[in-house]
């Protein structure tokens, strides 16, 4: 599996939780099929690997009707995350399991949503043993994965090892008696207050930025509850550090909408782009251009120095156009050695010559490849905004005849003139 705010974060750190946590995390099909398990999945439910293959999502649950799993899908493909929470499976060989579950909505290509279990056999047993008394409560709550605060007029009343942690707090005289909120990085006091007192109304959790003790902030799902707490109603608030998450969800963003070889808009995200500069351009009776450019003989360069180095022409090359297009202009790699640009507020043909003259003399400049400079051409076809289409496959096309008109000459360009026979 391929597991906002450090959008850097390398595979390997994902790969290492993916395969050496505790906790079983998988992925589920819009079906409700079972796409990706990770080891701790086998551990706790029993089946191995080839035991999964073509396995539904809800063959682990617990007397669950088709209703109740149509609306869990339905929940996940609004989006919704459900938060932890204690249930029951059923494990390879019948047992029937406590568990921590949670879940992440992700929407994203084939994956649904994400589940996360924690087997909670042994905690839920000591819980069930436990009288309900304060000794006893703050001894369950220890137990917990996530931090578990107690408050009442907003003063820390209890806080477990796992809140001393999540703030980076030593010593929980530290912490007692002090506001919470103090930790919560939110811009506007009030309109987070508000949104406290409708996540107590409504059992739902919100995600919110903590500053902790050594100013490190992380990302943090609240979950708030009024419980009996020493003969009176109080707050228990659970946070749960949702950082690695955050991190993988935009980490999982770039990816779907860049090239991950140049870091450019890849095409999904230059077409939207590109959608909405026409509408804008529309209501606000602007010209706009794309060009289409294709490196000459690109393939001669991969079969003489090789893909490897046919890869750092390519980042080059994408370096020089982010350097020398102008800040408001949208460049795409569109696949191969192709790339697009979608130039805004253009007055005229006239305007879109100086700026393809000037790219021309930028890319004239030799690319070193393992410190031996390389000489290299491009072609490019322009088609212009609204006069040769109004959509923006349409006017990418019509780019793409002009490039080929180009490339019969090359190291030249040429605008859409018609569909040429």
């Amino acid at each position: 599996m391929k597991l906002h705010h450090d959008t850097s974060i390398d595979q390997d750190v994902l790969s290492l939780i993916w395969n050496h946590t505790n906790d079983a995390i998988f992925t589920i099909g819009y079906d409700g099929q079972l796409l990706a398990t990770n080891p701790a999945f086998s551990s706790i439910l029993g089946w191995d690997k080839e035991d999964l293959e073509n396995q539904h999502f809800f063959s682990f649950f617990l007397n669950t009707t088709e209703e109740e799993q149509r609306e869990l899908l339905n929940t996940f493909k609004k989006g919704q995350d459900v938060p932890y929470y204690v249930t029951k499976r059923v494990s390879k060989n019948g047992n029937v399991i406590d568990i921590l579950a949670s879940y992440c909505a992700v929407n994203k290509k084939d994956i649904l949503a994400v589940g996360m279990y924690k087997d909670f056999t042994e905690q839920m047993e000591i819980q069930r043993k436990l009288q309900a008394s304060q000794y006893c409560y703050r001894n369950l709550v220890e137990f917990i994965p996530d931090a578990i605060f107690v408050e009442n007029d907003e003063k820390i009343r209890f806080i477990n090892k796992t809140g001393l942690h999540i703030l980076g707090v030593q010593d929980e005289n530290d912490i007692l008696g002090q506001p919470i909120w103090q930790f919560i990085a939110a811009e506007n006091r009030l309109a987070f207050k508000s949104k406290i007192a409708q996540a107590i109304a409504s059992g739902e959790s919100i995600i919110e930025q903590v500053n902790r003790i050594d100013g490190k902030i992380i990302w943090v799902e609240i979950t708030i509850m009024r419980v009996l707490f020493e003969d009176e109603y109080v707050n228990q608030i659970m946070m749960r550090d949702i950082t690695a998450k955050k991190h993988y969800e935009a980490q999982l963003e770039y990816l779907a909408f860049h090239d991950p070889l140049t870091g450019l808009s890849n095409r999904c995200r230059f077409m939207g782009m590109f959608s909405q500069v026409i509408e804008q351009a529309t209501k606000q009776q602007q010209m706009l251009s794309v060009i289409y450019l294709d490196i000459d003989k690109f393939k001669s360069i991969n079969d003489t120095f090789g893909h490897d180095a046919g890869d750092q022409l390519l980042v080059q090359f994408a370096n020089l156009l982010k350097q020398h297009a102008r800040q408001e202009d949208i460049i795409c790699r569109i696949g191969g050695d192709e790339f697009l640009i979608l130039l805004q507020d253009i007055r005229g043909q006239h305007m879109v010559i100086e700026i393809i003259e000037k790219l021309q003399q930028a890319l004239a400049t030799p690319i070193l490849l393992d410190n031996q400079p390389i000489s290299i051409t491009v072609s490019m076809g322009a088609a212009l905004f609204p006069q040769d289409g109004t959509d923006a496959k349409v006017l990418i096309a019509h780019a793409d005849t002009a490039l080929y008109q180009a490339k019969e000459q090359r190291n030249t360009y040429r605008f859409y003139e018609g569909d040429y026979a």
